[in-house]
């Protein structure tokens, strides 16, 4: 279904396309119902590159690696970000699956957030990232203008679940 709206004083035309789906429900009525607008790409490394692309997942990502940390932690760690971003990128990698937010029923509540087992698998990709961005600077002769990698392998201190799942790989 296309839908064509013309924006009056303009003369944009805006194209929208939508797939429309038709369920069955119990009382044997038709639903339709538009499909979510936030469908990853079918391509893998097209997918991969959505769901850890934005400034700061990257960085986010690193310090839960290290461990669970409240949202005011995470805070602290990055000041250049502002809260609305940083929880709105802390929902976009839970929806995904990267990291996991845990609530405790404490007065106040503490909400705490970890990377999970699908997240560290992303640990040795933004090393293997940094690492490539540091050979690119050093290719351009920028390499005095970089910070140095904030990656860094955890092998001393990663956990042994992680350890055995990344020699399989």
């Amino acid at each position: 279904m296309n839908l064509t709206s013309d924006w009056r004083g303009g003369g944009l035309a805006i194209e929208h396309q939508m797939k429309i789906h038709t369920l069955s429900c119990p009382t044997h009525q038709e639903v339709t119902m538009a499909e979510p607008m936030k469908r990853l790409p079918e391509l893998p490394v097209e997918r991969a590159l959505k769901v850890i692309s934005g400034r700061w997942k990257p960085v986010i990502l690193y310090y839960v690696f290290s461990g669970p940390k409240r949202l005011s932690e995470l805070k602290r760690m990055m000041p250049a970000i502002t809260q609305k971003v940083l929880i709105q990128q802390l929902r976009e990698m839970e929806e995904h699956g990267l990291v996991a937010r845990q609530i405790f029923a404490e007065v106040p509540v503490r909400v705490e957030y970890s990377a999970t087992e699908l997240g560290l698998g992303l640990e040795p990709v933004l090393l293997a990232l940094c690492q490539w961005g540091q050979r690119h600077a050093e290719a351009r002769n920028e390499a005095a203008d970089i910070a140095d990698c904030i990656v860094r392998p955890r092998r001393a201190t990663a956990p042994r679940v992680f350890s055995d799942a990344h020699k399989a790989l």
